[in-house]
């Protein structure tokens, strides 16, 4: 779920998409003025780099690269914290996800990865899934990748 998850995730958004998103990111505030970035928006912006990231990848990375991208992004949002919107239940997914991920080895490969996750509950996956839902929902849909700070 976390490996397939990540990669079908990263394949199934349009190329076209990805691209009017990262033209749409460059737009903004002038550089002499400087905004206030919310911790949405810093979190949208971590997972949309995330997620291009894996799709840029696909699946000819190697495990280790695709080890790294997850752990890259677990520490991030750990870091950024998370925003004051995400519901209960995609809170407690973010907080499994996050701790799993920093359980996996450096050199982990995906049936490491895998056997991890299989140690998940159902109610527990369930979160995982509301997690990433709220993260695509939020920082990759049409309004997200516009620059809109909901």
């Amino acid at each position: 779920m976390l490996w397939s998850m990540n990669l079908a995730r990263a394949s199934a958004l349009p190329l076209a998409v990805v691209l009017v998103g990262s033209l749409a990111l460059g737009c903004g505030a002038e550089e002499d003025e400087p905004a206030e970035v919310s911790t949405q928006q810093r979190y949208c912006d971590a997972y949309r780099d995330f997620f291009d990231e894996r799709a840029d990848q696909g699946s000819n990375a190697s495990d280790t690269e695709v080890v790294a991208t997850l752990k890259e992004w677990g520490r991030q949002s750990t870091e950024i914290g998370i925003p004051d919107d995400m519901g209960e239940e995609a809170r407690a997914g973010h907080d499994i996800w996050s701790d799993l991920i920093a359980q996996v080895d450096d050199d982990a490969d995906r049936a490491e990865v895998e056997a991890l996750e299989a140690g998940l509950s159902r109610k527990q996956l369930g979160m995982v899934e509301e997690f990433f839902a709220y993260n695509d929902g939020t920082c990759l849909g049409s309004s997200a990748r516009t620059g809109a700070d909901g």
